[in-house]
């Protein structure tokens, strides 16, 4: 039996669940870009490994990715620049997961460099893959509008 409420359940669960998705997907990015930010030499290398960029694109994919990581966190916790932070976020999210099947199709045994050199080496693989195909997801949530959602305009201003 289907309870008269439940339509209206989703809208109130999605106007709760994108705001949380907007702060976890803002703190993976920005917790990803500092260390690469930090120490852009070991990020170069982290790059080179994955053997499909040139040599002479590392140092500057190396400055580039962090820094749209951390402008794309910002500008996803913001109500006018959030759809165009979820696509800049979900570009370089599809860019990695491309990364990730490439290296797994190829064969090559890399470590991810995802977090810099801050965290454990994490080799990329399968569930490197789940974990940025569930990224993408939380983005997709995120970008929700929550007022458009159920929630009132003061729920969405952030």
């Amino acid at each position: 039996m289907v309870e008269p409420n439940a339509p209206r359940r989703l809208p109130a669960l999605i106007a709760v669940a994108a705001p949380a998705a907007r702060l976890l997907v803002a703190a993976v990015f920005v917790a990803a870009a500092i260390p690469k930010l930090l120490d852009p030499l070991a990020f170069s290398e982290a790059i080179s490994n994955y053997r499909v960029f040139p040599y002479w694109s590392w140092n500057a994919l190396a400055a580039l990715v962090p820094m749209l990581e951390l402008v794309a966190a910002a500008m996803l916790l913001c109500r006018s620049t959030r759809r165009a932070g979820a696509l800049l976020l979900g570009g370089l999210t599809l860019a990695f997961i491309a990364l990730i099947a490439s290296v797994i199709v190829r064969g090559v045994d890399v470590e991810c460099g995802c977090f810099g050199q801050s965290s454990a080496p994490e080799s990329v693989g399968w569930p490197l893959l789940l974990r940025d195909l569930l990224l993408l997801a939380g983005i997709a949530v995120a970008s929700l509008p929550s007022a458009a959602l159920g929630a009132d305009a003061a729920a969405d201003s952030w």
